[in-house]
């Protein structure tokens, strides 16, 4: 059976673009420029860049403190200056920046205990500048790690490298995909990809923007791969917030509006585990809001007033 995790009626790639630098090196430019509905070839997705920039700015005003990151301003390529003005631009970037952080810092030690268990398969979906694989801590293990993503976004980030002189690690390989065109699986599997084998998979940033169709189907192709694990990230409907975090999300979703993007799927709790449940997932770790806030305690206290509607789940397949 052909899977196409994102359907052609989603394929607005808002995690899966790349952005272009400006020839001033502004952020504020960087983020403003206009997005369309279908991605052009070379044509970059904002959020790929924002979420780039809140990495780096963990590193420069967290110090690292939930995910220490050397490479995050070096693949950057921006200037310390600009990504300080872009971390301190809106009153909500302290909540993005440090979710950012700890959904990664989730994902990875989950995808520790599972390379203890012998997955030797990593494959990131919508990877942007991601960089675990230039700081991969297994690299002893002979692990492979895939990133999926868009061929604008892939070529960005070469770039990128390139200019800071990093080089591409002997355990990463990259899958460009054209999420309209392309079966995922299949492109996968021609990069040397083993289906009969364990796989974990990161999926961070990417399921608020998807609809429910590709949502599911994206679970279809991970249940396919038997003893599968998967990280990814969901929001809950914002009518269970209070008037204080009604007010925060809309101050959100303006901001969304304002580069091109918007969130199609929100689930409650007990929803979402349903959902897993019926793809076969069966051991199910849904952290919320207060699990972050314990797990993490002084490293996350910017969060506050914090955002209980959001989760980081990690679950795994039989």
């Amino acid at each position: 059976m052909r899977v196409k995790l994102v359907p052609p009626q989603s394929v607005t790639e808002p995690r899966h673009g790349c952005a272009s630098r400006a020839h001033d090196n502004s952020c504020d430019q960087l983020l403003m420029r206009t997005e369309t509905s279908n991605m052009k070839p070379n044509e970059p997705s904002r959020t790929a860049l924002m979420i780039a920039l809140q990495r780096a700015a963990h590193q420069m005003l967290d110090h690292g403190s939930i995910l220490y990151d050397p490479f995050a301003m070096k693949i950057l390529r921006e200037h310390e200056k600009d990504v300080l003005q872009f971390a301190n631009k809106h009153p909500l970037a302290s909540i993005g920046r440090l979710f950012t952080a700890a959904r990664s810092r989730i994902a990875e030690d989950a995808l520790s205990g599972a390379v203890e268990r012998g997955v030797r398969q990593i494959v990131i979906l919508g990877a942007g500048l991601d960089t675990f694989a230039l700081r991969n801590p297994h690299g002893a293990r002979q692990i492979r790690i895939c990133e999926v993503d868009h061929p604008a976004t892939q070529a960005w980030k070469l770039e990128r490298m390139a200019e800071a002189q990093i080089a591409l690690p002997p355990w990463l390989i990259l899958v460009p995909v054209d999420f309209e065109r392309d079966d995922v699986g299949e492109k996968l599997v021609a990069a040397g990809f083993q289906r009969n084998s364990p796989a974990f998979f990161t999926w961070l940033g990417v399921v608020p923007y998807l609809t429910q169709d590709a949502i599911g189907r994206t679970l279809d192709y991970m249940s396919s791969i038997q003893n599968s694990e998967v990280v990814f990230d969901y929001m809950e409907p914002p009518e269970a917030f209070s008037e204080e975090l009604r007010q925060i999300e809309k101050e959100r979703t303006e901001q969304l509006e304002k580069i091109g993007e918007r969130s199609d799927s929100r689930f409650e709790p007990a929803g979402m585990a349903a959902i897993l449940r019926s793809h076969g997932f069966c051991a199910i770790e849904d952290i919320n809001f207060q699990k972050i806030a314990s797990r993490f305690g002084r490293a996350v206290q910017g969060l506050a007033p914090g955002h209980p509607g959001v989760h980081v789940v990690h679950a795994k397949h039989n």
